[in-house]
């Protein structure tokens, strides 16, 4: 009697008439494996991405990995600041809120988020809804609304771009306590941009096209700030767009259906020569400063 399949409704399984043959095997890496190589990299084998002691990933979407990445980002980020429970800080450029939950977390301070997006402080007030030491405001930091020293540290992670930055370093100085830190991630342009670039930049990024390093420092010291650490980040903003890239083509449909086919063809043309330009013209750095 032939025996019952475990799960009749699965279908008979599918077998490979014959085992490939080795000289298969060595005639298809001889014509298709560069394939490999121009888009996993130098070795045939996957990469570490979850290591094996880590908790592993409740989803394996690209999405999601990048969220992962993303915390530990913000993790590093706070382990650079001298916070203590109880003091206040400014999170300026604040997005959704997630990095300033992170931070009034880890190390107790008061954290006062603000963003001149509607929208992102709508769903920063609802992840603040059930957390103490947690404040979102719409604001604009080149013209904030509180006392002259009334914080004692703050950041402006990969905001202050989408800000006249001399302003904005002033009112962060001027918002400070003496002794102050503030955080700042920037890029700074390392070749001339084409006005195809610029362009293209502002669709992509809604920023002002970076600085040359020593403007961008120019303005620091005229702001009144101590650079006290300067790290070099370049890569991690790379492989962030390459992230983004890939993720706007998995979820194509998805972004079809919500922005419409044409933004997002637009967007779709526009990603490649955005990676290029921040590639090829662009350096990307941590400053830690003192006021």
């Amino acid at each position: 009697m032939p025996q019952e399949s475990p799960n009749p409704s699965a279908g008979p399984i599918a077998q490979q008439a014959d085992p490939i043959a080795p000289e298969q095997v060595g005639a298809w890496y001889d014509e298709f494996g560069d394939v490999w190589h121009q888009t996993l990299g130098e070795s045939l084998h996957c990469g570490l991405w979850v290591p094996p002691d880590a908790p592993h990933p409740a989803g394996l979407d690209l999405v999601t990995l990048s969220s992962e990445a993303q915390d530990r980002y913000t993790d590093y980020l706070i382990s650079l600041l001298h916070l203590r429970p109880g003091q206040r800080f400014l999170d300026i450029g604040c997005g959704p809120g997630r990095p300033a939950a992170q931070l009034a977390e880890r190390t107790g301070a008061h954290v006062t988020g603000i963003s001149v997006s509607k929208e992102q402080i709508d769903r920063a007030n609802r992840l603040a809804a059930d957390r103490e030491g947690l404040a979102f405001e719409l604001a604009d930091a080149t013209q904030l609304p509180y006392d002259d020293e009334s914080f004692d540290g703050a950041w402006a992670v990969e905001s202050i771009g989408h800000m006249d930055r001399a302003k904005a370093l002033k009112e962060a100085w001027r918002v400070l306590r003496p002794g102050g830190e503030f955080l700042v991630l920037e890029a700074v342009l390392v070749a001339d941009p084409t006005e195809a670039d610029a362009a293209l930049y502002d669709q992509v990024l809604a920023s002002n096209l970076p600085l040359r390093m020593p403007e961008f420092f120019g303005l620091v010291e005229d702001a009144g700030f101590h650079t006290l650490e300067l790290k070099d980040l370049t890569a991690n903003l790379a492989l962030s767009m390459d992230m983004v890239e890939l993720g706007f083509h998995d979820r194509r449909e998805e972004m079809d259906s919500r922005f419409g086919p044409e933004y997002a063809a637009q967007m779709g043309a526009a990603l490649p020569p955005v990676r290029a330009f921040i590639r090829e013209k662009i350096r990307f750095f941590l400053l830690l400063l003192r006021k």
